[in-house]
């Protein structure tokens, strides 16, 4: 039993930090690049996934720091 509530705990954890990570690089998105939220959101994934599909569109100096942050923090 113990074991059980300490992988939900656990599990509840990591959900709650990516959920996070998701709702921060997709904040980030709209707000620097003025994104739609699907555009954000889809950004997001494909960062914090390395997936490594291109860019929605072109990003300056700051959205690369801002990406490179991402990416980081996603570690």
């Amino acid at each position: 039993m113990l074991l059980r509530s300490e992988l939900l705990s656990r599990l509840s954890y990591f959900l709650g930090l990516i959920s996070l990570k998701i709702a921060v690089g997709t904040s980030g998105y709209v707000f620097i690049k003025e994104w739609s939220f699907i555009n954000s959101f889809y950004m997001t994934i494909i960062t914090i996934s390395t997936v490594g599909y291109s860019e929605v569109a072109e990003l300056s100096e700051y959205d690369k720091l801002f990406t490179v942050f991402l990416i980081i923090s996603s570690f």
